[in-house]
């Protein structure tokens, strides 16, 4: 195929995509329509957040003071104690078993041993053997 042909075939698929593309996009959705309420709207914005308060029973520790703005799953990220454990199990996990790495390198070799074997074997076998024909002779046609 030339070029110049597989140009052409490549815009013209571009094209029939755009196309189909546009197409698609004038159709309406069928989406439920939403009419939102607001009053209820208003409400909702006007109330006030209360935060959660722990109990205090049994509670021996200074209150804490409200921060809303935490992120407690970011907090555990980021805290050194953490760093550390996420970095000793990359080590774990990107150093490789022993183990597992000789039984790969022995496979890679027992595969490559029998794939020489394989081509001696039919090497062997590809090899016509010729066989001299003798010459047969006529018999001899009575006169």
């Amino acid at each position: 195929m030339s070029g110049k042909r597989l140009l052409a075939r490549t815009g013209m698929v571009a094209a029939l995509g755009m196309l189909i593309f546009l197409v698609l996009s004038t159709v309406d959705s069928q989406a439920t329509p939403i009419k939102p309420d607001v009053q209820k709207l208003i409400k909702q914005s006007q109330q006030s957040h209360q935060p959660f308060i722990p109990a205090r029973a049994g509670w021996s520790e200074p209150v804490a003071t409200p921060n809303a703005a935490r992120n407690p799953v970011l907090d555990s990220v980021i805290g050194d104690h953490m760093r550390d454990e996420y970095r000793a199990t990359l080590m774990d996990v990107a150093t490789p078993d022993p183990w597992i790495a000789l039984a790969l390198a022995t496979l890679i070799v027992l595969l490559r041993t029998l794939r020489g074997i394989e081509t001696k074997r039919t090497r062997l076998r590809a090899v016509p053997v010729l066989v001299p024909e003798r010459a047969v002779p006529q018999a001899r046609l009575a006169a």
